[in-house]
């Protein structure tokens, strides 16, 4: 699980930003109770006004994944366009930083770009038992390994590695050589769990994260039963989708159909003529399902694009309870915001831009004067926490 994260000079956040999932005496089922003592929200909503840096947040977290586990050998090495930009495409160095959960051990994992080569990176490793200490693993500067700790990087040294690509995490480099380094493998897979809809430009629901959905459909017969049953739920009649792959002078296609309680016998849609938002559940909750299936994160932009704002509240509390006994997360942003009284005042972030175009994330227990016991949705409303947009028409 995610504990914390640092960031700057990523699209409109120019100065370091922190955001922390860490809380303190929470004994809902919606904080998980790390051994460490401390709780971490299972689930964050972030909020703001348009082009306040909402998006940009969700692009920063799919960016982690995106490059721990970049591929390396299908890329030609003269590529080193790596995918994100800097606060108006300066070049000055990006820095990025997560603290997450994995297997009783917390692990801390931060690097740093500039134009387009990685200058620095670096992984430790804390077990969370009492007395044990921060342990590096490896670090490196540009394409060369400073340090190898030779507890994990068995019969290997820094100089095995004469010249790493400028552009790709060093994790990625041996989780693709020959080398196994089990730790390594655990931070790989780590990220590789990530889901998320957005991608680089921003887009939502694009074609790579809906052929994705889909082939995990296609895959695991169950997880398209719990979609089914969770979508019939909201959309009255519609009992199941056909979904079907099939090959046609060489290429593979997939054809996904609705099928209606009618009757008479045609009762298929073929999915572009269903709903909005029966499309956008559909690739919604297979990303939901799937993280809670696999313990891991779940990163949605624009939650509610499609939805009923009941829907979105049905989502929020599904998830929760679904999540009780496991350890997934969800982060997400949208503008509907039925759900902030829904969450606590450490589950609500929120972004605003200033005048010079700078984008800023804080959480809304940091607002000064907050009580637990408002109703979030109507101060929020009047512009008492701030990031409320102001719109002159």
């Amino acid at each position: 699980m995610i504990r914390k994260v640092k960031f700057s000079n990523f699209y409109s956040f120019h100065k370091e930003q922190e955001i922390s999932f860490l809380a303190k005496k929470k004994k809902t089922y919606d904080y998980y109770q790390s051994k460490s003592g401390d709780q971490i929200t299972k689930i964050a909503g972030f909020i703001g006004g348009n082009a306040a840096g909402k998006t940009n947040i969700m692009r920063f977290f799919s960016f982690l994944s995106y490059f721990v586990c970049r591929k390396v050998s299908d890329e030609s090495p003269l590529i080193v366009d790596i995918a994100y930009k800097t606060f108006f495409n300066n070049n000055e160095p990006s820095k990025f930083y997560i603290e997450f959960e994995k297997t009783d051990s917390i692990f801390f994992y931060d690097f740093s770009i500039q134009n387009n080569e990685i200058f620095s990176e670096s992984l430790f490793v804390k077990k969370i038992q009492k007395g044990s200490r921060k342990i590096e693993i490896f670090s490196r500067r540009l394409n060369s390994i400073k340090i190898l700790n030779a507890d994990f990087f068995k019969n290997l040294s820094a100089d095995a590695f004469p010249d790493i690509r400028k552009d790709v995490s060093f994790i990625a480099f041996i989780k693709k050589s020959t080398y196994n380094v089990d730790i390594l493998n655990v931070v790989y897979d780590y990220f590789l769990e990530f889901k998320t809809n957005i991608n680089e430009t921003g887009e939502t629901n694009h074609l790579g994260h809906q052929l994705k959905t889909l082939n995990n459909y296609l895959n695991d017969p169950n997880l398209k039963k719990e979609m089914e049953k969770f979508i019939s739920h909201f959309d009255v009649g519609l009992s199941g989708f056909e979904i079907i792959k099939e090959t046609k002078d060489k290429n593979s296609f997939i054809t996904v159909h609705g099928v209606h309680s009618t009757k008479g016998n045609n009762n298929k849609l073929d999915f572009i003529y269903e709903s909005r938002g029966t499309q956008s559940l559909f690739f919604t909750i297979g990303d939901i399902l799937s993280a809670l299936k696999n313990n891991s994160i779940v990163i949605i932009d624009e939650i509610e694009t499609g939805f009923h704002p009941e829907a979105l509240n049905k989502i929020i509390s599904f998830f929760i309870d679904e999540d009780k006994d496991k350890k997934s997360q969800i982060l997400f942003s949208s503008h509907s915001l039925g759900f902030m009284n829904k969450l606590d005042i450490h589950q609500i972030f929120l972004t605003e831009k200033n005048e010079n175009g700078e984008s800023t994330v804080y959480r809304l227990n940091e607002v000064e004067g907050i009580r637990t016991d408002e109703n979030y949705l109507a101060k929020y409303m009047t512009g008492a926490y701030g990031a409320f947009p102001k719109i002159r028409v």
